[in-house]
């Protein structure tokens, strides 16, 4: 997102690396301590309908914790960190890096944009070892399929030098709150109808109805939402293109 800058925050009132390693690593112990022990009420108070019992696909919630929990070792952050940056409570990141939980889309956007990290990072296939060929093939029902608040998501491509990746989602939701609102993202998206009706939400922009073979391109920044324009729901491919690394970002704020 253009001008979004985030800085980790400082361990007690310290900058990192002016505090004794013992005194940091009791610190950030304590952080997680006290993040696992909050009540499952108050979790709810603060997380509404954002998030959901673990279910369904056991293999993919697994590994999208594991993924999770690896994004933020890499940048040696604790729980309570990431749940500061994000807004999404430490006993809920706890619950969803162990397996216990699946986040809904817009609690996994707010731990990605925390991460600073892409979310097909996350979701898709893993990234191939340096000097493996760029060509990526998959058979139909082979992509990677995930469940995000109930809506059927297939990641058909996802390679690390790939500058797009197509997904296949099917849109049953029909309200906005369903969905967890408008949420934007870094780079350009691409829409396409297969079947059904379909409401694309844009933020300013009024609701557009799109049928079968109707397309869509804009700017992903944007927060935007898609939901079923009729109750038998829509079949869409979207193409996102993935944003510059991490790293880049950091060391030029606003690049997208």
């Amino acid at each position: 997102m253009p001008g979004l800058s985030l800085r980790r925050p400082p361990i007690d009132g310290h900058e990192r690396g002016t505090m004794p390693r013992k005194a940091e690593t009791e610190a950030k112990r304590a952080s997680v301590a006290r993040a696992r022990k909050a009540p499952a009420a108050a979790v709810a108070a603060n997380d509404g309908k954002a998030w959901r019992r673990a279910g369904g696909d056991q293999t993919m919630i697994h590994e999208l914790g594991l993924r999770i929990r690896a994004a933020r070792e890499e940048k040696a952050l604790s729980l309570a960190q990431v749940s500061e940056l994000s807004g999404v409570p430490g006993a809920t990141l706890s619950r969803i890096e162990n397996s216990k939980m699946s986040p809904t889309f817009s609690v996994l956007a707010r731990i990605m944009v925390a991460l600073e990290v892409d979310w097909v990072d996350l979701v898709g296939p893993k990234k191939p070892a340096p000097g493996e060929p760029v060509m990526s093939f998959t058979e139909a029902g082979g992509g990677i399929v995930t469940q995000v608040r109930g809506e059927r998501c297939e990641v058909l491509h996802s390679d690390e030098s790939a500058q797009s990746a197509p997904l296949l989602v099917e849109v049953h939701s029909r309200k906005l709150s369903d969905t967890g609102g408008l949420v934007g993202h870094q780079g350009e998206e691409f829409c396409y109808v297969l079947s059904g009706a379909l409401a694309l939400h844009i933020e300013g922009r009024e609701p557009r109805i799109m049928k079968a073979g109707d397309s869509a391109l804009f700017d992903s920044t944007t927060p935007h939402a898609y939901l079923a324009a009729t109750a038998a729901g829509a079949k869409i491919l979207i193409v996102v293109t993935r944003p510059y690394g991490s790293h880049i970002q950091r060391d030029i704020p606003g690049l997208t």
